[in-house]
């Protein structure tokens, strides 16, 4: 921890499931501790606060608000803290509800890691009511900071900044070019239809057409929110693999961290993402290519447009959103592709201008920023907020001081009460969600300005 540290910050000491999750989480609590006095709180000590599971305590509302704001402030003087960072996100409305109830001193710190995913969307309709100023809400990027202010003006305190990783000035470039041949490509991160891995292999066989010795590593777990999501997916992956002929030169390693990590950004020549997630904020996969000077070609989607530098260390292809769903350019990503195992000169360019900016996103310069930002709003009088019980079984649609009415009019539970639009899970297809998320999410969609062919 820095010595000029002036903030304890309490934390969950529970895991995430998901491996990318918890990876970032996990790194950036490592790095925070740094900068602030990090407070490990036990899971279960959390949960607690609930008395019982989250769907009794929503049973017995609203009398148990008021002891759940008792209990959260017995928590805070335990551990002595007086900010808050929600690494559990299913936890964040109900806190920051009783906290503005009872007026307790605390402040919460959490990232913005989806704006548009129906689930997310939820949490963000019920967190708005409940943000103050004393608060700390980072957004990744303008883009996704921009889709919380067509939810509702309360975001407007947001702090676009972006993620951020470990960038060692010492490893010279050199060391990680050695092990590239110009015919890897590597793709990594969750495996689900919104982040277009079949449209990925398509791309693929097209560049194996022109460099038949080509291959490819897709690396991540399959994910999905709805039942068969996953398995429907994988079968249909399995089956274009096999159509395609791309048995002999398509890998499916699973989710990898660590070294194993390492080891595939060092031997592959170009990451690729075409994502067009709803859920999409930054892309932390793009950070860690440039930390490993990996030049890039992803879909100019939400966030990637802000972390790559179009054809400088890496190209974004054209993704316009002009029907229901986003269309990524597959003749635009082949060609860039192309385009760049062609020339190793292009691609050493690449590699070393990736390499450069990866700087900017160095731990050592994003995290002070953020514990200052924080310990700022500690001085901060706390929020109190009369009325909680009756704006939390009110609906989107009967508050209009607090959002944005026509970005949400198509949302199907715009009418339900925020403790309503908290108890149901995700339930909508991504085919019919993203309709319905268009008028929030629409300006992620963009074309790049090498994209052009």
């Amino acid at each position: 921890m820095s010595e000029t540290s002036t903030i304890r910050i309490g934390c969950c000491a529970g895991r995430a499931k998901r491996i990318n999750e918890r990876a970032i989480d996990e790194q950036w609590t490592r790095y925070l501790g740094q900068y602030a006095e990090v407070v490990r709180i036990p899971p279960v000590a959390l949960f607690k606060l609930f008395g019982g599971a989250i769907g009794d305590w929503r049973s017995r509302f609203p009398h148990s608000l008021d002891e759940l704001g008792e209990r959260l402030g017995e928590l805070c003087r335990a551990y002595r803290i007086s900010t808050l960072y929600m690494n559990v996100p299913a936890l964040i409305p109900y806190l920051l509800m009783a906290r503005s109830h009872a007026g307790l001193d605390l402040g919460f710190l959490f990232l913005a890691h989806s704006v548009g995913s129906e689930a997310w969307l939820r949490q963000w309709l019920a967190i708005a009511p409940w943000l103050s100023e004393r608060d700390t809400l980072l957004t990744a990027t303008a883009t996704s900071r921009e889709a919380l202010l067509n939810v509702s003006d309360a975001y407007r305190t947001a702090l676009h900044i972006p993620l951020c990783t470990a960038v060692d000035p010492s490893v010279p470039l050199e060391t990680l070019l050695a092990g590239r041949t110009g015919k890897q490509l590597l793709s990594i991160g969750r495996i689900e239809d919104v982040k277009n891995i079949d449209l990925l292999l398509e791309g693929f066989a097209a560049l194996r057409r022109t460099i038949p010795d080509l291959r490819l590593i897709v690396a991540g777990e399959y994910t999905g929110s709805l039942p068969g999501q996953t398995e429907r997916y994988r079968a249909r992956l399995e089956a274009l693999v096999v159509r395609l002929r791309l048995d002999n030169s398509v890998s499916f390693v699973g989710p990898v961290d660590g070294e194993d990590k390492a080891a595939l950004f060092r031997s592959s020549d170009i990451l690729l993402n075409l994502s067009t997630d709803p859920g999409e904020t930054f892309g932390f996969n793009l950070i860690e290519a440039k930390a490993y000077g990996l030049p890039v070609v992803c879909t100019s989607w939400d966030g990637f447009r802000e972390l790559i530098a179009d054809g400088e260390d890496g190209f974004l292809a054209d993704c316009v959103w002009e029907a229901d769903m986003p269309a990524p350019d597959l003749r635009q990503i082949v060609a860039r592709c192309l385009e760049l195992l062609r020339s190793g000169s292009r691609r050493r360019a690449m590699a070393e201008r990736a390499f450069a900016s990866a700087r900017a996103y160095d731990y050592r310069s994003i995290l002070p920023r953020i514990v200052g930002h924080a310990a700022e709003r500690a001085k901060l009088p706390p929020p109190r907020m009369s009325g909680a019980a009756a704006i939390a079984a009110a609906s989107p649609a009967e508050l209009p001081d607090y959002y944005r009415r026509e970005r949400l009019e198509r949302l199907p539970f715009y009418r339900d009460s925020l403790l309503a639009i908290l108890s149901e899970a995700a339930a909508i297809p991504p085919a019919d969600w993203m309709p319905l998320a268009k008028p929030i999410i629409g300006h992620y969609a963009g074309r790049g300005a090498y994209a052009e062919l």
